[in-house]
C-alpha cells in the first residue's frame, strides 16, 4: 500500500487499547476513521480524539458477537464513504482458569467474540475490499494463537482460530486475479490495555452460573483468582503502549507483510512448541510460561 491518505479504515474495540491506538494511527495516516465498540461512551471520546486529527471520523455501537450488526456496520461506511480500504478486526475480551473449571459460558462468550467478531467481520467486509483498489485486512489474533498456555483454554481456541483463518484468507488472496487485498494477524504479547476488566461488558446471560461448593474450597478459588487477576493486571501496567503496537501494524500494510509481532522475543517459545510438533514429542513449555494460570 502506497498511502492511507485520503482512504477509509474500519477498526472494532476502537473505543480503548490497541484499537484506539489503531484508529489513531491511521487518523495519522490521513485516513479517514469508521470507530467501531460496543461501549458507547468511551468510542465517542475516541471518536473526538480521531476527528481532532484533521480527518473524518465516525463512531458506531457494534456488538461484533451479532452478524447483523456488524453487517450494518459495513453497510454505514459504505453509505458514508462509497468504499472501505482498511479493516481491522480487532475487538476481543479475556477469560482466564483451567479448562476443568470453565462453564460453557465461558467458551460462548470468549469464542462469540474473538473468533465470530473476526468471522463477521471478514465476512461482512470482504466483498468490498476486494472490489476496492489496493485494500487490506487484519485481524488481532495473540501469542496465544500460536502456542497454549495454562490457564487460557477458551482464549487459546478462540485465537488459534483467528490465525487459522487469517493465514487461509492470506493464502486465498494471493491466488486470486481479481482480488488485491493484503492479508495481516496481529499477534501481540503483552499489551496496556483494558483486557483485565472485559468482564465489564460480558452479556447477563452468558455470566457464570453460581454453584454451591465447600466452603474452604470456594475460598481458595477465590483467592487464586484474585491473585491471578491481581498480576494479569500488573503484568498489563507494564505493558508495551498501544501506540507501538499500531506502528507495527500500519508499516505491515505498507509492506503487504502478514505476520505482525509485537514481541518478536517470543517467537522462542513459539519456535519450542513447533520443534516439539515437529519432533512429535509431547508439549512442554518453556520456562517463561511454565507457571502459566493457575
Amino acid at each position: 500500500m502506497e498511502s492511507m491518505a485520503g482512504r477509509v479504515a474500519v477498526v472494532t474495540g476502537a473505543a480503548s487499547g490497541i484499537g484506539r491506538a489503531l484508529a489513531l494511527g491511521f487518523a495519522g495516516q490521513g485516513a479517514n476513521v469508521v470507530l467501531a465498540d460496543i461501549e458507547e461512551a468511551p468510542l465517542r471520546e475516541a471518536e473526538t480524539e480521531v476527528a481532532a486529527r484533521g480527518v473524518e471520523a465516525i463512531g458506531a455501537v457494534t456488538d461484533v458477537t451479532d452478524a447483523d450488526s456488524v453487517g450494518a456496520l459495513a453497510q454505514a461506511t459504505i453509505d458514508r464513504f462509497g468504499a472501505v480500504h482498511m479493516v481491522c478486526n480487532n475487538a476481543g475480551v479475556g477469560g482466564g482458569g483451567l479448562v476443568r473449571n470453565q462453564q460453557l459460558v465461558d467458551w460462548k462468550w470468549v469464542v462469540d467474540v474473538c473468533l465470530w467478531g473476526v468471522i463477521h467481520g471478514v465476512h461482512h467486509f470482504l466483498p468490498h475490499l476486494i472490489q476496492a483498489e489496493e485494500s487490506h485486512i487484519m485481524s488481532t489474533a495473540s501469542v496465544a494463537g500460536l502456542m497454549s498456555v495454562p490457564g487460557l483454554g477458551p482464549y487459546n481456541a478462540a485465537k488459534y482460530g483467528v490465525v487459522a483463518i487469517m493465514e487461509t484468507l492470506h493464502l486465498e488472496m494471493t491466488r486470486d486475479p481479481d482480488a488485491d487485498v493484503g492479508v495481516s494477524v496481529l499477534c501481540p504479547g503483552v499489551v496496556r490495555t483494558n483486557i483485565a476488566t472485559a468482564q465489564r461488558n460480558r452479556p447477563a446471560e452468558l455470566r457464570r452460573e453460581r454453584r454451591r461448593r465447600p466452603e474452604n474450597e470456594a475460598a481458595s478459588d477465590t483467592a487464586d483468582a484474585r491473585r491471578r487477576n491481581a498480576n494479569i493486571a500488573a503484568a498489563l501496567e507494564r505493558g508495551m503502549d498501544p501506540a507501538e503496537v499500531a506502528a507495527k501494524v500500519i508499516e505491515a500494510m505498507y509492506e503487504r507483510r502478514f505476520w505482525v509481532l509485537s514481541h518478536p522475543e517470543l517467537l522462542a517459545d513459539v519456535n519450542h512448541r513447533n520443534r516439539q510438533l515437529a519432533d512429535l514429542e509431547n508439549p512442554t513449555l518453556r520456562s517463561s510460561f511454565a507457571d502459566g494460570g493457575e
